[in-house]
């Protein structure tokens, strides 16, 4: 077995929050504009970079004036470091504002920008061209969080069928330059529990729906699937589209899952018979989040190589190390037992602002990740994670034998009524762990 390969990489969402307003994390952490980053990152000794080419940022303003310079210079550098790139085109974005989800004409827009992006970056060979996209689709179309703020499954369906082609004609487009291109599929890593017998229907959905952008990509949503139906009853998606999709496919070369603390969500009735969802990790009674269980149930539905494309959590550096520290232990387990898991991708390599709030508040609530977030105009410095890295490069165990993370304090616990208290207050997840609560 190939050896576990390490990845670090910045956060770079561009997203449209509403018609007016647009977060570039790349711009807010520094990224965009500070030099000496993609050596900050090289200098870890990691093998991989997923790293940002984004169609808001090289074709702002027309789909036909594009400028590669700054992530080919970007990208040139990592191969002189040895560090092979995975370059990603769209990051929870909807695209320049010529453009959206909901635009029939975004899957052949976004295939010409990833046919000029093939061109001008020669010699890539891993492919991301839309970041978990099934995310994306449903904060932007179910939950109204992004642009464009819809709250319904035709909205959600429109979304993820104009994702997905997009996806596959992309991939279509770049193997036309480059035949080995691989691709490299990028999604949240859910776990859902049932609290009660009247949600086990809907948790059931939301287990299936979970999968559901990778094996759109796959092909393998056929009449048949378990969310066929759905996708052509409630979402107005037309079993030609369906076809066409199918007809498409591409098998992922990866899967690289994206394991966050709130990703693992406690379902349950609440006092007044309405579903309540809550993050499990604060429940009484649900275990401590863990990324093996759940990659190991994936692995088996999928039956495709698997990663961890994004690991981080918000906590102080020696809490953060902990975390990187379970997932690696999580996938080295998963790999002693015959799984095909090859990667984990530290993640967030600049730190991160405001995804407390989604992105929607500007309240400057910073993260930092294995450098000190810096914004603009600092320089990040190495945190203990940094040197975490350096010891997963070197195939060795992190040692946080000495370490408990808030994520398995007792302190951190309420019941599922009084988080469902904080969420109709305006809290946002995990305020309780910051603050004096008042839903003690």
């Amino acid at each position: 077995m190939l050896p576990l390969e390490i990845w670090a990489s910045p956060e770079p969402t561009v997203a449209r929050i509403d018609s007016a307003t647009i977060r570039d994390q790349a711009a807010e952490t520094g990224w965009s504009t500070r030099a000496g980053d993609v050596d900050r990152i090289a200098d870890l000794g990691v093998g991989g970079c997923r790293f940002p080419v984004l169609w808001e940022h090289v074709a702002p303003h027309d789909p036909n004036v594009r400028d590669f310079r700054t992530q080919r210079a970007g990208i040139a550098r990592l191969h002189e470091r040895g560090v092979e790139p995975i370059v990603t085109l769209l990051h929870h974005g909807s695209g320049p504002r010529y453009t959206d989800l909901l635009d029939s004409a975004f899957p052949q827009l976004f295939a010409e920008y990833a046919a000029a992006a093939a061109r001008e970056l020669p010699g890539v060979r891993r492919w991301t061209p839309i970041n978990e996209p099934l995310t994306t689709a449903r904060f932007s179309t179910l939950y109204g969080v992004w642009y464009p703020n819809r709250r319904d499954d035709t909205a959600f369906g429109r979304a993820l069928v104009h994702e997905t082609l997009a996806t596959l004609y992309a991939m279509e487009r770049i193997r036309a330059l480059e035949p080995a291109a691989e691709l490299v599929v990028t999604e949240d890593l859910q776990r859902f529990t049932a609290a009660d017998a009247a949600v086990e229907p809907y948790v059931h959905f939301l287990r299936e729906r979970a999968l559901l952008s990778i094996e759109l990509i796959a092909g393998r949503v056929v009449p048949g699937h378990a969310l066929y139906a759905y996708l052509v009853e409630r979402c107005g998606v037309s079993a030609g589209e369906l076809d066409a999709i199918a007809a498409h496919s591409v098998r992922p070369a990866l899967v690289a899952f994206n394991h966050y603390v709130h990703s693992e969500r406690y379902i349950f009735t609440g006092s007044d018979d309405t579903v309540g969802d809550v993050p499990a990790v604060y429940v009484a009674g649900e275990p401590s989040p863990r990324a093996e269980p759940l990659l190991r149930s994936a692995g088996h539905r999928l039956a495709l190589p698997l990663a961890l494309g994004e690991v981080h959590i918000d906590a102080p550096e020696a809490e953060r190390v902990r975390w990187l520290a379970q997932h690696a232990a999580d996938l080295e387990a998963l790999r002693a037992d015959g799984c095909d898991v090859r990667a984990v991708g530290v993640w967030a390599a600049f730190g991160m602002v405001d995804w407390h709030s989604l992105l929607r508040e500007r309240s400057q609530a910073a993260e930092d990740g294995i450098y000190t977030f810096a914004g603009p105009t600092g320089i990040p410095q190495p945190t203990r994670v940094a040197a975490a890295v350096r010891t997963l490069v070197r195939g060795e165990r992190i040692d946080d034998d000495d370490v408990t993370g808030w994520w398995e304090r007792p302190t951190r616990l309420r019941t599922p009524g009084q988080l469902a208290a904080m969420q109709a207050a305006g809290w946002s997840e995990g305020r309780h762990l910051r603050a004096r609560p008042a839903f003690a």
